[in-house]
């Protein structure tokens, strides 16, 4: 998605807030996506990990997308491997505990 750099909207009339709002409804198509948007948004972290993923590049980020897709049903967890990297694994219904 485009984000105008600040220098190229200061010489505009500031929007008025409705107008923004609007915007951003005509672009999320619906109200209750506009609020699931709202809602996501106050959970505690996940605005950082937005913008941390949204400034992926886009091939990384489509591989991402790609593997997400495909695991819908599943739930995710986050695991330190020994070398200190973080691993997303997601786990069946029915699952085991590998360090146990």
């Amino acid at each position: 998605m485009y984000q105008p750099w600040l220098d190229e909207i200061a010489d505009e009339a500031p929007l008025h807030p409705i107008d923004i709002v609007r915007d951003i409804l005509a672009q999320v198509e619906s109200l209750p996506r506009l609020l699931e948007i709202h809602y996501l948004l106050r959970e505690p972290g996940l605005l950082e990990i937005m913008r941390v993923l949204g400034s992926l590049p886009e091939d990384e980020r489509q591989r991402l997308l790609g593997y997400l897709a495909g695991q819908e049903q599943k739930r995710l967890q986050v695991r330190q491997s020994p070398a200190g990297t973080l691993e997303l694994e997601f786990m069946d219904e029915v699952s085991f505990d590998r360090d146990g």
